[in-house]
C-alpha cells in the first residue's frame, strides 16, 4: 500500500513551546520532543489524521482523542501503532485518534519510574499542539509497555481514561489505603489481554497483576485466548478493547464549556434524532450525557425512548445509566426493547454488571414470554463468548446459560442457545462407546462451583500456568 493511500501521515516532532510543525516523516520515523532550553524530553513516533482541525480547537465534533501505544522493550519505536491501526479502520474511527508512540528514557526500552515525567510532558504538549480532548485519552502497551500502560493508568486518573495492556504485567499501584478505589466514580478502567502461547512466567505474571488489580476494586476485564502468542496483534481482542475503551470519557475531568453547550438543547425538550440516536450525547459521554438518558429513557414518545436506548450502542455513561437502561427491557415498544437489548450485551460483555444481571433475571424467568427469554439468553451467549474458552469471570452468566440446559423439552430454543453457548467447555470423546460430548468431569455444578471460588479469590487452579490443565 503506497504511503498516500493510508488514513494516517506521520508528522514531525514539534518543540514542546514552539508548536510548529515540520515536514511529514516516512513511516515509523522516531523524531525527539525537546524542551525550551533544547533538551530532549523524549523519543516518539506520531501518526496524526490528515486534515486534522487546528490547535486550540474547542469544538468536541472537531476535536479528537489520543491513544498512547507503547511497545515492547527491544523492539522499534512504533512498533504496536500498527495493532491499533487496523482496529480503528475495521472500527472506521480511522480520522477520529492520534497515536502517539514513545521511547523510554532506557536505551533498550525498559520503561521505569523515569518514564512518568516525561510521558505527562509529552501529554501536555500533544494537548497543546492537537486538537485533543483530555477526556478521551487512553493508553495501549504490550509487554514492558503494557506494564507501563497499567501503572500509569492506574497512579493517573486525572489523566487517564482507560488502558489495554498485553502480555505482562505491573507492580506499581496506588495504596488503597492512601487513595481509596471508587471503581463507578473516579478510577480509571482496564483491559488485561494474555495469550496461552505466550512465556511462561509472562502468563504468571499477568495472571498475577489482574489478581491485585481486581482485588483492589479496579473495573477489569481480563481475556485469555488459546490461539494468541506474546504478540499484541489479535484483531478478535484489538477490536472488543479499543471499542470498549474508546467508549468512556475521564471519570475525573468535568466536561469543557463547548461539550456542556451540547447538552443545553436537553433540558428544554429533546431535539430530533441522527441516525436514529443522539450524537452529542455519545460524544460528550460519561456521567453528565447519561444524566439525560436517563431522564429521555422515561420520556412519553416511544421514538425519543428509542434514540436514547441507541444512543447506548454509541458510548458508556456510567453505572446509574446502566441500571436505567434495564429498565428498557420491558418497554412496550418493540424498537426500544431491542435498542436496549443491544446495548446491554455490548455493557454485559464488558463487565458491568447491572447489565449481566438484568440479563440473566429475564433469560431464567420462567414467567416471562418464550422470546424475551430467547433474547436474553441469546445476549447472555454473546456476552461470555470471550470468556467461554478463557477467563470465566463472570460465573452467574454461566450458571444462568446451564440452568437453561434442562429446557430441552418444553423450549428446546433455550436449550439450544446455551449448549452452543457452551460448547467450549464440553469435554469431547472421538470413537468408541463413550463417543460424544459430556459435561465437564465431576458436572456441572462442581465446575461452577470451582469458576466461583476462582473469582472469589481462590486461585490456586487459576494461577496454574499450563494451558492444558485450564482447557475445560
Amino acid at each position: 500500500m503506497k504511503l498516500n493511500d493510508r488514513s494516517f501521515r506521520l508528522l514531525a516532532g514539534i518543540f514542546l513551546t514552539v508548536g510548529c510543525l515540520t515536514p511529514a516523516l516516512r513511516a515509523a520515523e522516531e523524531t525527539e520532543l525537546k524542551d525550551e532550553a533544547g533538551k530532549v524530553v523524549a523519543r516518539y513516533v506520531i501518526e496524526v489524521p490528515p486534515g486534522i482541525a487546528p490547535a486550540g480547537t474547542t469544538d468536541p465534533a472537531r476535536q479528537v482523542g489520543l491513544i498512547f501505544c507503547f511497545q515492547e522493550h527491544g523492539t522499534p519505536t512504533g512498533n504496536d501503532l500498527f495493532p491499533v491501526r487496523q482496529t480503528l479502520r475495521r472500527l472506521g474511527l480511522t480520522d477520529s485518534y492520534v497515536l502517539l508512540a514513545p521511547h523510554s528514557q532506557d536505551g533498550p526500552g525498559k520503561f521505569l519510574i523515569a518514564d512518568h515525567e516525561p510521558i505527562r510532558k509529552m501529554l501536555t504538549w500533544a494537548l497543546k499542539t492537537y486538537p485533543i480532548n483530555p477526556r478521551r485519552v487512553y493508553m495501549y502497551g504490550k509487554g514492558e509497555g503494557g506494564k507501563f500502560s497499567g501503572e500509569f493508568t492506574m497512579t493517573h486518573p486525572d489523566l487517564i481514561t482507560a488502558a489495554i495492556t498485553y502480555s505482562w504485567g505491573w507492580w506499581l499501584m496506588p495504596s488503597e489505603l492512601d487513595t481509596p478505589i471508587d471503581p463507578v466514580n473516579s478510577a480509571p478502567e482496564i483491559y488485561m489481554v494474555l495469550g496461552m502461547r505466550d512465556y511462561s512466567h509472562h502468563i504468571a505474571t499477568v495472571r498475577e497483576t489482574f489478581d491485585r488489580v481486581r482485588f483492589k476494586g479496579y473495573h477489569v476485564i481480563a481475556r485469555e485466548f488459546y490461539e494468541a502468542g506474546e504478540r499484541s496483534y489479535h484483531p478478535p481482542s484489538n477490536d472488543d478493547a479499543i471499542e470498549w475503551a474508546t467508549r468512556l470519557r475521564n471519570k475525573n475531568i468535568a466536561p469543557s464549556a463547548a461539550e456542556m453547550k451540547l447538552l443545553r438543547p436537553f433540558a428544554r425538550s429533546a431535539p430530533s434524532p441522527v441516525s436514529g440516536y443522539y450524537p452529542s450525547l455519545a460524544l460528550v459521554g460519561g456521567v453528565p450525557a447519561g444524566m439525560i438518558l436517563q431522564r429521555l429513557f422515561t420520556s412519553g414518545d416511544a421514538e425519543v425512548r428509542a434514540a436514547a436506548a441507541e444512543t447506548c450502542n454509541h458510548g458508556i455513561f456510567g453505572n446509574a445509566t446502566t441500571v436505567a437502561l434495564t429498565r428498557l427491557l420491558s418497554d412496550s415498544s418493540p424498537k426500544v426493547r431491542a435498542n436496549a437489548l443491544r446495548a446491554l450485551t455490548s455493557y454485559a460483555n464488558w463487565r458491568y454488571q447491572p447489565a449481566q444481571e438484568a440479563l440473566i433475571q429475564q433469560a431464567t424467568d420462567s414467567t416471562a414470554p418464550l422470546e424475551s427469554r430467547e433474547n436474553a439468553a441469546d445476549a447472555i451467549a454473546e456476552a461470555i463468548r470471550l470468556q467461554a474458552a478463557g477467563v470465566r469471570q463472570d460465573p452467574p452468566m454461566f450458571r444462568a446459560l446451564v440452568s437453561l440446559l434442562s429446557e430441552k423439552g418444553k423450549n428446546a430454543s433455550l436449550h439450544d442457545i446455551a449448549f452452543l453457548a457452551l460448547a467450549p467447555v464440553y469435554s469431547y470423546t472421538v470413537g468408541g462407546a463413550d463417543e460424544g460430548q459430556t459435561p465437564p468431569a465431576g458436572g456441572w455444578e462442581k465446575w461452577l462451583d470451582g469458576i466461583t471460588a476462582e473469582q472469589a479469590g481462590e486461585m490456586t487452579y487459576y494461577k496454574d500456568c499450563n494451558p492444558e490443565s485450564r482447557a475445560r
